[in-house]
């Protein structure tokens, strides 16, 4: 969701930062990938490689929300989170609330 929405609405800002972040994601993804079939690859250096993968989504999940959230907290528009929750619509990322 914040390679449609945040992503791009923080990008003219944060260019570097940005780019860096959605290559860690197609880094984890191809990782993932690999077994996204349900059977574990063969390839005896998967699991490093798995393990690997998980640790830059632990940093990568903390450069978010230390580093993406504030600054689209401080930096975007009313129209900038607009499209934002727009994108959030579109994908289904809305969550449901409870009923009282």
């Amino acid at each position: 969701m914040e390679e449609h929405g945040l992503f791009p609405a923080l990008a003219e800002d944060f260019p570097e930062q940005i780019a860096a972040l959605e290559a860690e994601h197609r880094r984890i993804e191809a990782v993932l990938a690999e077994a996204a079939d349900g059977v574990t690859p063969v390839d005896p250096a998967w699991p490093e490689c798995l393990l690997e993968a998980m640790a830059m989504l632990r940093d990568h999940i903390l450069k978010e929300q230390d580093g993406v959230f504030p600054a689209a907290l401080a930096n975007l528009s009313t129209e900038q989170w607009e499209a934002v929750e727009a994108e959030r619509v579109q994908v289904g990322g809305t969550l449901s609330r409870p009923a009282a």
